[in-house]
């Protein structure tokens, strides 16, 4: 299986981003200590029934409207990795060549931690990216030094300002080796025609025991 970016595509991207800005107008993405957490879905496999090893990108399709792949195809890696490393407790997912998230519906906001081997961005390779996209589209960037080995913040928060919303999310280290590692997500999606539906039904009920 081919890989989704080659180390040459890695190298010019680097380049580029080197003075990108931190989000396009509508969205917001912050690097911190901390993130709010949100809670429509959570993952930080550890979950009963996750499988350990190679787990393929569809894993979390039925369960959370979620495709996690990595950049060279396949899934991704769940494991208990060395905590020498700063990973945190727990299991985590590791991605080589990047973490890609497509989700089943629109999302408002999105927390996670990620570690990345990469170091501090140069014109020559390094850095970490985070971009979001909706239909297709990239919606917002950010550029910066991913955390590792317990130095650096882990954290990062996406938010869609003003009601836009974005449905993947993709992370890349232009390091080598590019290895991503991911764990405690959270996001808020849009609610749905059902969901709406039933939002009105319980308005109405109140209005009418009101009257």
């Amino acid at each position: 299986m081919s890989a989704r970016i080659t180390s040459r595509a890695f190298l010019a991207c680097a380049a580029a981003l080197v003075a990108a800005p931190a989000s396009l107008a509508g969205y917001t993405i912050t690097q911190g200590a901390s993130a709010p957490q949100y809670t429509d879905f959570t993952l930080n496999f550890d979950e009963p029934g996750t499988p350990t090893g190679g787990v393929g990108p569809d894993f979390w399709a039925v369960s959370h409207g979620l495709t996690l792949d990595s950049g060279v195809g396949g899934g991704g890696q769940v494991a208990d990795f060395d905590p020498g490393w700063g990973l945190g407790d727990g299991q985590s997912w590791l991605g080589p060549f990047g973490a890609f998230m497509t989700f089943d519906t629109d999302l408002t906001g999105m927390s996670l931690e990620v570690w990345d081997p990469s170091g501090p961005p140069t014109p020559f390779g390094g850095g970490l990216g985070v971009f979001i996209f909706n239909d297709g589209v990239e919606v917002g960037s950010l550029f910066v030094e991913p955390a590792w080995g317990g130095l650096g913040d882990t954290w990062f928060n996406i938010v869609g300002d003003g009601g836009d919303v974005f449905d993947e999310v993709r992370i890349l280290g232009f390091g080598f080796p590019a290895d991503t590692y991911i764990d405690n997500l959270s996001w808020n999606v849009v609610p749905g025609p059902g969901a709406l539906a039933l939002f009105g039904v319980a308005g109405l009920a109140r209005r009418r025991r009101r009257a």
